[in-house]
């Protein structure tokens, strides 16, 4: 705890605030990347910060196609362990676990950010190399998640029920074009805003994309979505693609 607490004073007094959490996460396991997920009140998970580029990856594909470390950790509020991501005899994951490979992964674990009975969401570590977690790694893993919980319930608290926290917008390193995006796709589509983040990373992760710079495109009206068709729109005239 000691050490966890220490590594976060100094990363706020050296270096940005945004995903302070996330790097101390990935440094005190000794693991490749690290990624928070909150659970919003309808029980999807939205992407809080990631240590680095792989690991916001894999947390964009488990938001994507529902189904991933966070997800099982957040919803069973146990440690979720598959040290041989690529396996033949994994079929624990079929849309994530071939697209986690590719992105860079080979092992992949998940931890609840509970607090008693509430779990907030969940905290993933991943590793480029396949194996499971020693004793000293799992240990220091349930500790940080439970450190990350009570940071984030202490960072949200105070904050109006239908807002964010402005101390936790400041730890998340998640774009925020993406849900500005959404916002834009939800009044095209005549939908939820919910639905709409669903479709802008379902599009994303269909067009080999990051949800963040389809975003910038939805963002400056090149690309926008037809409610009529169900069809994802160019402003260039490109091929539309059809979203189900």
């Amino acid at each position: 705890m000691i050490a966890i607490l220490t590594l976060l004073d100094k990363r706020t007094r050296t270096g940005p605030e945004g995903g302070r959490l996330c790097a101390v996460a990935a440094e005190v396991t000794e693991q490749s990347g690290a990624g928070i997920a909150l659970v919003s009140e309808g029980g999807e998970l939205t992407s809080l910060c990631a240590s680095n580029m792989v690991a916001q990856r894999l947390m964009d594909l488990e938001i994507t196609v529902g189904e991933g470390p966070c997800v099982d950790a957040s919803r069973s509020f146990g440690a979720i362990e598959e040290a041989e991501l690529l396996s033949s005899q994994s079929s624990r994951w079929l849309a994530y676990s071939p697209s986690a490979g590719t992105a860079g992964a080979r092992a992949v674990f998940g931890f609840p950010l509970c607090i008693g009975a509430i779990c907030l969401g969940a905290l993933s570590l991943y590793r480029d190399r396949p194996g499971p977690l020693t004793d000293a790694q799992a240990s220091d893993a349930y500790l940080m998640a439970s450190v990350v919980a009570r940071a984030v319930l202490a960072m949200q608290a105070g904050a109006p029920r239908d807002m964010i926290a402005d101390e936790l917008v400041r730890e998340a390193t998640f774009d925020f074009a993406v849900h500005q995006a959404a916002g834009m796709v939800s009044i095209q589509g005549s939908m939820s805003v919910g639905d709409a983040l669903v479709a802008v990373r379902a599009h994303a992760f269909a067009t080999d994309c990051t949800s963040s710079a389809l975003a910038l495109r939805i963002v400056a009206r090149d690309t926008c979505f037809d409610s009529g068709t169900r069809e994802w729109r160019d402003a260039e005239g490109a091929t539309p693609r059809q979203v189900a």
